[in-house]
């Protein structure tokens, strides 16, 4: 499991006097405005450093955000692509039947009618639910709703999602094998 949680990031510089225009990238948005310190994670995830955070405000559905020690545009623009990140630690509890979306990514896929479907290459967020990308290579990707009455089991332990696909949807985006 990752040690380093992305909760949000950096877009692009804001005005000239350092701030960053940041995505967020957790369901608590508001866990921007909240933090102190945090981990700035170059965007190839190879480095990272603590920094201070002076500043975060709202901006339409992203933050802006000023750091300690970056104080003008330029240096601000150094740091696109970035993230702005949590040891797994510092993270927020998740209530039960939750998971981080970095712990998904990768789990084998197994439904009980069609065995493996895959492996979690993506969760989709949305207003409405979330919806997990499932990728076996040679089939069409298959998307399905992370709902309770749908996801069986989640074992992030054993990287393993057991799913009870609804009628119809696997053959939605995949023949049946005869």
């Amino acid at each position: 499991m990752r040690q380093i949680l992305h909760i949000g990031r950096i877009t692009r510089p804001h005005g000239l006097l350092g701030e960053v225009k940041v995505v967020p990238m957790s369901d608590d948005p508001d866990r921007l405005a909240e933090l102190a310190r945090c981990l700035l994670v170059t965007a190839d995830e190879q480095r990272a450093r603590e920094v201070e955070i002076q500043a975060a405000r709202p901006f339409q559905d992203n933050f802006l955000i000023k750091l300690r020690g970056i104080d003008d545009r330029d240096q601000a623009e150094l740091l696109r692509g970035c993230f702005l990140s949590v040891r797994r630690e510092d993270a927020i509890p998740l209530p039960p039947d939750r998971w981080f979306i970095c712990d998904l990514i990768g789990c084998a896929v197994y439904d009980q009618s069609f065995g493996c479907l895959g492996t979690v290459a993506d969760i989709i967020s949305s207003s409405a639910q979330d919806v997990c990308l499932v990728r076996l290579p040679g089939e069409a990707d298959l998307l399905f709703p992370m709902q309770k009455k749908i996801l069986v089991r989640v074992d992030i332990g054993e990287r393993r999602l057991d799913v009870r696909l609804p009628d119809g949807l696997y053959e939605v985006y995949r023949e049946r094998k005869s």
